[in-house]
């Protein structure tokens, strides 16, 4: 199963302006957070902290009965630069897998209940992108995809195709750091956008990339914005 949440600038007032709730971060989450200088980052940082660590909570209460204070669930960067929960007070066997992403002042986190395999999120709002953009960063199995959609969905299925893409690399923990076009995601093409998560499927270049795990995909649209998970 997988737990996931939404939340915005909006479920703290501070967070908007970059300043960290009492008792939010740990020691090394609190060092890391002085590091940040750019506001965006700051600010996307904290929100990511903030929605991961409360999935983190809930998930955690749910499992094993305990109620953990946010500052004692450490999201801390990985060897990959993936999210990695880090907490004393939970066996290590129990700490979940977790995504984190932003866009315009939302983050999105999905977790699964063991540490391995990894989980890619992603949260994109919708909004056009220029045809060279599909043409430099999408398969042309995908590009074929954007051509059969009603023009009323191209925006948001060019979103999602990036998207998927995004929550795929995620998952490889490999990021943008390779090509793009290692990934094909296959979606359905439908006259309106999903509200409730839906499959589709993902293809990927084994000769080009390091790992090639078999991935599955979901997606649906949430008030403007889509959201993909790979796992």
């Amino acid at each position: 199963m997988i737990n996931w949440l939404v939340q915005t600038a909006a479920a703290f007032p501070g967070l908007a302006q970059g300043m960290p709730p009492a008792g939010l971060l740990g020691a090394a989450e609190a060092a890391h957070f002085a590091r940040l200088r750019t506001e965006k980052r700051r600010r996307d940082w904290l929100l990511g902290r903030w929605t991961a660590k409360h999935l983190l909570q809930q998930v955690l209460r749910e499992r094993c009965g305990t109620e953990v204070p946010l500052a004692e669930l450490q999201v801390l960067n990985g060897h990959t630069h993936a999210p990695v929960v880090q907490c004393g007070a939970v066996a290590r066997a129990d700490l979940p897998s977790i995504s984190i992403s932003h866009s315009n002042s939302h983050a999105f986190c999905a977790a699964l209940p063991r540490r391995n395999p990894p989980i890619g999120a992603d949260i994109e709002q919708i909004a056009p992108r220029s045809p060279q953009f599909v043409q430099d960063y999408f398969t042309a199995v995908e590009q074929d995809l954007v051509q059969q959609a009603v023009p009323e969905m191209q925006a948001t299925l060019v979103t999602a195709i990036w998207s998927a893409k995004e929550a795929a690399l995620k998952a490889l923990q490999v990021g943008l750091m390779v090509d793009t076009r290692c990934v094909t995601c296959l979606f359905a093409v439908t006259a309106v956008p999903p509200q409730a998560w839906t499959p589709f499927a993902i293809e990927l270049d084994a000769s080009r990339l390091r790992v090639a795990p078999p991935l599955q995909g979901w997606w649906r649209v949430l008030d403007g914005f889509v959201l993909t998970l790979a796992a």
